[in-house]
């Protein structure tokens, strides 16, 4: 996997997150983020530029279940 630099923190929004993590392991490995409201958006970007940072995806319900967001329809993941 080649290397990615971490993203400026004032440069991060859930949008530029999202592009960050999907090109550092691929839209399927997106975890979901649906339901989120605008003050989780910033933690959510912050998990999402972390993941990129340490190489690792995160797990499909890791945004909700740290966030104490709605947890995602299980067919949603199918």
């Amino acid at each position: 996997m080649p290397r990615l630099t971490a993203m400026p923190v004032q440069d991060l929004t859930l949008e530029t997150a999202i592009d960050h993590y999907c090109a550092a392991f691929g839209r399927d490995a997106l975890p979901c983020i649906a339901g989120l409201d605008s003050a989780m958006a910033g933690a959510a970007a912050v998990m999402l530029a972390d993941a990129v940072t340490a190489r690792r995806p995160l797990r499909y319900c890791a945004i909700a279940d740290a966030l104490g967001g709605p947890q995602p329809p299980e067919c949603a993941s199918l």
